[in-house]
């Protein structure tokens, strides 16, 4: 018997395969290479299987994509764990990384979902700081890190808290994650 090394990818392809509990990974190459079921010496390969490798070996590889709904969770995920969002002691920051996360995670949905998340008088996002300025005299806002869009953040804790999970709401978000994320801001 040799060793080989593989990369996970192709050890999850070849677990995967498994037709029977206690199959080997030889046995389960030899079913998909159409080989005899035990070892023999020399054994040839028919030509038609090596153009059949051949060609698998020019497909390209297909990457399995992230919905959008997925890439969101897994950003706000990442940013819920980081020490950076952990160790931050302002909720203003906070507020901010998670808005920033979901917009990278999905820039035209987080769009969308901005302007069906507003206030009864004041508009809580916007493309520029004097939009949401002009909606009160006492309004801030500031820039959602690495996006165009701005927000209103002299709300309490609790209204930031309501503005975050109506827009995961908005952006179909899995409601134990909005619950989590509402739960940080009462």
């Amino acid at each position: 018997m040799k060793t080989i090394e593989i990369d996970d990818e192709l050890y999850h392809y070849i677990a995967s395969r498994t037709q029977s509990i206690g199959e080997s990974a030889s046995d389960i190459l030899r079913r998909l290479l159409r080989l005899p079921a035990s070892p023999q010496p020399f054994v040839l390969v028919q030509e038609n299987m090596i153009d059949e490798l051949k060609e698998l070996a020019r497909l390209p590889k297909k990457k399995q994509s992230l919905t959008q709904v997925e890439k969101a969770v897994k950003r706000v995920e990442f940013v819920l764990t980081s020490p950076k969002f952990i160790n931050e002691s302002k909720v203003v920051n906070r507020f901010l990384q998670l808005l920033s996360a979901l917009y990278r995670a999905n820039p035209e949905g987080f769009a969308h979902a901005t302007e069906n998340v507003q206030g009864s008088e004041r508009i809580y996002f916007a493309k520029d700081e004097a939009t949401i300025l002009a909606t009160g005299s006492s309004a801030k806002a500031k820039q959602i890190p690495e996006s165009p869009f701005w927000v209103i953040t002299n709300n309490n804790t609790e209204r930031k808290g309501i503005i975050l999970c109506a827009l995961m709401n908005s952006l179909a978000l899995p409601e134990e994650l909005v619950a989590q994320v509402k739960g940080l801001f009462i």
